[in-house]
């Protein structure tokens, strides 16, 4: 893991806050060679009183605790004047109550059955500036009027198809155009599970889909995304929006895998242009888009080519087999 260390060359300080002692030894334990554990509270008083103390770069608050919950700690500890991101923990694998999380501004929900797997990953996250995310789902209520940048993680493919159609799902039910650039199985495996949902997606003037062999061979130029192509290329999405979605102002939400292939064809650093290049494209367009990376496919790559591909996205997220 890579975190920011505080401008003294130290660990970033950390509060954890939850109500079973045990839990948080196990946690303190986990974290201490990559931050400094200043604080253990196990209820929400004594985590005000802690962090006027100790000035937290970062906090981690169960969301279910006696007396303050989670939520209503957060709020406290706002009052108090902390301005330290907080990552909720929950014994719960609730989509709602992470919303609910993210909408109260928490900056990243773990789930305490995935602590070994996504605490770290989530703190690194959050002190990068981004998001860290359980599931796209649990975003959904955050990206009406677009503005996100989201990559997913995924070891299966089965479940990862699973929760990019439930995306879809609820943004075609919100009136979203959507664009679904991917490889076949992508394409096949969101369209097959989109028609078990009741959406007749062949037919939906809301429903776009561009291979992404063909995508490439337009972008590409000796190996690197052409910035203009890429412009182009969001322009047009952009006219489609504002032609089939719910109003002028209704949202894209595009999917695209364009990048997997790129890096497993041994060119990540077109990959990670391709990112940056979009960012310039759609900064200030009402896009939501999604981008699917699998696991395997830094695998043979220099360390730095995930924390790069991070860097161009604001939210970070895993899906369940991960």
């Amino acid at each position: 893991m890579a975190t920011r260390h505080r401008p003294d060359g130290g660990k970033p300080r950390l509060l954890l806050i939850d109500d079973h002692r045990p839990l948080l030894d196990k946690v303190s334990a986990m974290l201490a060679a990559d931050f400094d554990v200043a604080g253990l509270a196990t209820d929400g008083r004594q985590a005000i009183d802690i962090a006027n103390r100790i000035d937290p770069d970062l906090i981690v608050l169960d969301v279910q605790m006696p007396v303050l919950d989670g939520f209503r700690t957060m709020h406290e500890l706002e009052q108090a004047g902390s301005r330290a991101p907080v990552v909720f923990l929950s014994a719960a694998v609730d989509d709602d109550q992470a919303s609910e999380a993210f909408r109260r501004g928490g900056r990243g929900y773990v789930s305490k059955l995935r602590i070994a797997r996504d605490l770290s990953t989530a703190l690194d996250q959050v002190l990068h500036g981004r998001l860290f995310a359980p599931s796209l789902t649990s975003l959904f209520e955050l990206t009406a009027g677009g503005g996100h940048h989201v990559m997913q993680r995924h070891r299966g493919m089965e479940p990862f198809l699973d929760g990019l159609a439930r995306f879809f799902d609820r943004a075609l039910c919100r009136g979203d155009a959507t664009c679904v650039i991917g490889t076949e199985d992508v394409r096949v495996g969101v369209e097959r599970r989109l028609r078990d949902a009741g959406w007749n997606v062949s037919a939906n003037p809301r429903y776009l889909v561009i291979d992404v062999a063909d995508a490439l061979k337009r972008v590409l130029r000796n190996g690197l995304p052409d910035p203009d192509v890429v412009a182009e290329i969001a322009s047009e999405l952009d006219g489609y929006r504002r032609a089939v979605s719910a109003g002028p102002t209704g949202t894209l939400t595009v999917f695209g895998n364009m990048v997997v292939p790129l890096i497993t064809g041994g060119n990540a650093t077109a990959a990670v242009a391709l990112e940056r290049e979009w960012n310039r494209a759609t900064h200030d367009l009402p896009f939501v888009t999604l981008c699917g990376y699998s696991s395997s496919c830094f695998d043979g790559h220099t360390p730095d080519a995930w924390s790069k591909a991070c860097d161009e996205h604001g939210v970070v997220s895993h899906t369940a087999d991960t």
